[in-house]
């Protein structure tokens, strides 16, 4: 090629010269100045080398996607790669096909990381003999319970329409040796959508398929152990499963850098014998305990019968994919829970929408809410908002010293005066004053703001009334107002005094914040209690697990001592019938 110093105007052809083209009139070359070019182009001025014709674009390798024929996906037909597409006549086989005039043609062995599929001849079956065929493969390979065998067929099912989820769920199995872990991965491997399974698969790896696949496919990793400490593997995890998640990665090269964008949302599996420790991970993982069991076949009793119907099965389960996949949408579903557990779980509920095992796994689902909350109400938050939720007094300020002794007696946590500012908890362990104060501001949105008590300044934490009243429902509490009414329980009535009483002080809240104090703990009985100075004793609604502030030990609170001076006390049921019968007297 002679080199040119200058192209003014250059056809469409000298776009392999890296030039402009806006339609070749004339150029200027170093040795023969201006020169006319002809009608068809600059190829006639610089024509090709002998025996060498237009350089034809290479044709795209594909495992799927919609052509100009319609929707396909890369088979093995007769030991050769082929494309099986769902036409409007039917379904044809293909050697290739286009899109938008590209040539595309089937990935072949060792360009993906699965078995390849293979035709299915007969007609689709339903839905419905689809789900309980896949459910059988997992009633005979594995030993757990029937829930979450019907769980795993509908992933299957899922994992074959996810371009038409906002969400997928991941599962992990965790257990010991020998506890049917990979097993499990081993029939989500056989069934589910086009899946790279492997054991403790580097991010680079992971990051390799997702840079190569055509549609969301399915990450199968056995031995996870320590995802929580590779960053890069963490990622894909925590973003993938919403749709549309990409992850960004940097790559530099010698003279460039550029951004590359992974898209990451895809279902995944993992098993591993421990569970991870990082929350963001926690919670999106529907867990699958495992325990050594007694299946009714043994993955080691595999015969050729059952590789021959796990393969039809899953190429029947291709060709449903193509016959579904721009004829039917997930149906729209209802749940009754909110927030990550909708997110994870709303997916399954349509996949399986109609189906006769659509109730055990609602059921289940309430199941899963049930623990979720009983969970979230045993970490340090749920103990550290139980305890907010008892002291809260709307417009008052709490004063962190409160917090902090009312935690030592919920966590039975025990102090060493030598460090006044750290705690040990049987549950928990070491917990610093620091840590609470981060807690308060982050979980409860808490205000720090230092005011003087007792002639003393110190800490105290405010709090937003909506906010609070969300977040202790949230970890399962309920705010109960410290201004409830004053009428006892047990038939007795209010004076007409104790009503005006009563009225003046909710006039007296609405205009300045009533100064209400909780009894001091230094009450062991009744008999130090001056009866004359006692409103009412109420019922409490709804019971509250706390410490008795008469007897002080630690019971479900079900009454509720008020005083004239605005004064209350949390009793437990014995201390609060006495008093009743007292007050009564």
């Amino acid at each position: 090629m002679r080199p040119m110093k200058e192209v003014e105007k250059v056809c469409g052809n000298c776009a392999r010269w890296k030039v402009p083209n806006s339609g070749c009139t004339y150029m200027k070359d170093i040795q023969d100045g201006t020169i006319r070019a002809s009608d068809q182009g600059c190829d006639d001025f610089y024509p090709n080398p002998k025996g060498k014709g237009k350089r034809e674009a290479l044709p795209l390798h594909k495992a799927s996607g919609v052509s100009d024929l319609g929707p396909f996906e890369a088979i093995y037909h007769d030991g050769t790669p082929a494309f099986l597409v769902k036409t409007q006549d039917g379904f044809s086989i293909l050697e290739s096909v286009t899109n938008q005039g590209h040539k595309v043609v089937p990935k072949e062995i060792g360009e993906f990381p699965y078995q390849p599929y293979g035709y299915y001849e007969h007609a689709i079956p339903s839905r419905e003999t689809l789900f309980w065929r896949i459910r059988d493969e997992f009633d005979l390979f594995l030993d757990t319970e029937p829930v979450y065998k019907d769980f795993l067929a509908a992933c299957v099912l899922l994992s074959h329409q996810q371009e038409k989820a906002k969400t997928v769920p991941y599962v992990y199995f965790y257990g010991d040796n020998e506890s049917g872990k990979t097993v499990a991965l081993t029939l989500l491997s056989l069934l589910c959508y086009r899946p790279l399974f492997g054991v403790t698969i580097p991010a680079a790896d992971i990051y390799g398929y997702l840079d190569d696949s055509d549609s969301p496919g399915t990450i199968l990793e056995d031995e996870i152990q320590g995802v929580d400490r590779d960053w890069d593997k963490a990622k894909i995890y925590k973003a993938g499963y919403k749709e549309g998640a990409t992850i960004p990665r940097t790559f530099m090269l010698e003279h460039k850098r550029f951004i590359k964008y992974f898209r990451c949302f895809c279902f995944k599996a993992a098993a591993a014998e421990d569970m991870p420790r990082v929350k963001g991970l926690l919670e999106r993982f529907i867990f699958i305990p495992m325990v050594e069991g007694y299946p009714k076949k043994d993955w080691a009793d595999v015969n050729g019968d059952d590789v021959k119907r796990l393969h039809e099965l899953r190429n029947m389960l291709l060709k449903w994919r193509l016959i579904s996949l721009l004829d039917w949408s997930l149906p729209e579903a209802e749940l009754s829970v909110k927030g990550r557990l909708k997110e994870l779980w709303k997916p399954i509920i349509q996949i399986v929408s109609g189906l006769t095992t659509e109730p055990s796994l609602r059921q289940f689902l309430g199941r899963l809410q049930a623990e979720r909350m009983n969970e979230k109400t045993n970490t340090l938050e749920g103990h550290l908002v139980k305890v907010i939720s008892e002291l809260y007094v709307k417009n008052k300020p709490i004063p962190f010293t409160d917090i902090w002794d009312a935690l030592v007696i919920d966590l039975e946590g025990n102090l060493d005066g030598k460090k006044p500012n750290k705690m040990d908890t049987p549950e928990f362990g070491d917990i610093t004053k620091q840590k609470v104060g981060y807690r308060l501001r982050e979980v409860l949105a808490g205000n720090k703001t230092a005011k003087r008590i007792e002639e003393k300044l110190g800490w105290c934490y405010t709090f937003d009334d909506d906010k609070i009243r969300r977040i202790a429902k949230k970890y399962g509490f309920n705010i109960v107002s410290k201004l409830a009414s004053l009428a006892s329980s047990e038939g007795a009535t209010t004076s007409e005094t104790m009503e005006k009483d009563h009225q003046n002080n909710v006039e007296k809240a609405l205009n300045t914040p009533l100064e209400v104090t909780k009894l001091s703990n230094s009450l062991t009985d009744t008999k130090s209690i001056d009866i004359t100075k006692v409103k009412a004793v109420v019922s409490l609604e709804p019971a509250d697990q706390g410490v008795c502030v008469l007897c002080g030990e630690r019971r479900t609170l079900t009454w509720q001592i008020q005083y004239f001076n605005g004064e209350w006390a949390d009793v437990c049921q014995d201390c609060g019938a006495s008093m009743l019968e007292k007050v009564k007297g």
